[in-house]
């Protein structure tokens, strides 16, 4: 019985810091992106989420540093800066063997990559799927649930 409500205590913890992280760095300007493909490998890993520094200053980009920036079709990529020249900056994915097609202006720059966690894009994927959603709702109710009836024991064992 202990280690089940030990189980509970330590998943509802980790649920809480986890969201209360993602909203503070969203808070404070750092907003989270899924990378869909191998483009960055292996620095960056497909099913990485990226944290995009959106006040991140265009005109303090170098050389080496990884970018987000918005295709025409509004498609978000995040690759590393190769050159910069008075047209913009000239990408590259680390795993393409061309410059991007893209010269990155003011214009559709987002921001500037700051940090990286490896595989946690995946769950985020799957959390934006239907059956994403009601495996997450299940696991709610099934922790509020556990908490209500192991709560009930710790009540009783207090009188």
């Amino acid at each position: 019985m202990k280690i089940i409500k030990g189980i509970i205590n330590v998943l509802t913890t980790l649920i809480i810091v986890i969201g209360g992280l993602f909203l503070l760095l969203f808070a404070i300007g750092f907003t989270p992106y899924v990378v869909l493909s191998g483009s960055m490998e292996p620095e960056i890993k497909t099913g990485s989420i990226c944290f995009i520094n959106r006040h991140a200053s265009y005109d303090d980009i170098k050389e080496n540093d990884i970018i987000a920036f918005r295709l025409k079709g509004g498609t978000l990529v995040t690759h590393r800066v190769v050159d910069i020249t008075n047209d913009g900056i000239v990408t590259k994915g680390d795993n393409n063997e061309k410059n991007d097609d893209v010269i990155t202006t003011k214009n559709n720059f987002v921001g500037k990559n700051t940090f990286w966690i490896p595989k946690v894009g995946y769950l985020v994927v799957l959390l934006q799927t239907t059956k994403g959603k009601i495996i997450f709702i299940t696991y709610i109710i099934l922790l509020v649930v556990a908490g209500l009836l192991f709560g009930e024991d710790k009540k009783k064992e207090n009188n």
